[in-house]
């Protein structure tokens, strides 16, 4: 999560030292005060998206995990999510858990790519679950769990 700025500026700052706020802009922030008080708060526009982008995919991500808390349902209670909702109980925890994560080091500052590359993965993976015959080929190449022998 980004740091508020150290310096509040006057609306007249940006007239009188437009170079000082724009260089506090450009390096992770300024917060401009206007007359009446309101906090502005210029800063590069990709930095803004991807706070944005992130706090969307927080919040739909507590929304599934909301529905899931609460018994499940249908795949319209998971909001944009929905396709979660055909994994199995393992997989959608492990995908909590590794989009957790992934929503963690993008907040942090790090690029939202890696959020999107495990989104795709985790929407084949359902995909996959969702389509009978995937499925069942997927059932089938699967292990036998080993069984506990006394030796």
């Amino acid at each position: 999560m980004t740091l508020a700025p150290a310096i509040a500026y006057q609306a007249t700052d940006l007239a009188r030292n437009h170079r000082q706020v724009l260089d506090a802009a450009r390096n992770g922030g300024a917060l401009i005060r206007d007359k009446d008080g309101l906090a502005l708060r210029l800063a590069p526009a990709d930095e803004l998206d991807r706070e944005r982008d992130v706090a969307d995919l927080a919040l739909d991500l507590v929304r599934a995990a909301l529905a899931i808390f609460e018994g499940g349902g249908s795949a319209a209670r998971f909001g944009d999510l929905g396709w979660v909702s055909v994994l199995p109980v393992d997989s959608q925890r492990r995908f909590f858990a590794e989009m957790g994560d992934a929503v963690l080091l993008a907040a942090s500052g790090l690029s939202l790519r890696n959020v999107e590359l495990l989104l795709g993965d985790w929407k084949a993976t359902a995909e996959s679950w969702a389509d009978q015959d995937a499925r069942d080929q997927l059932l089938a190449g699967a292990p036998e769990p080993p069984l506990d022998t006394e030796l």
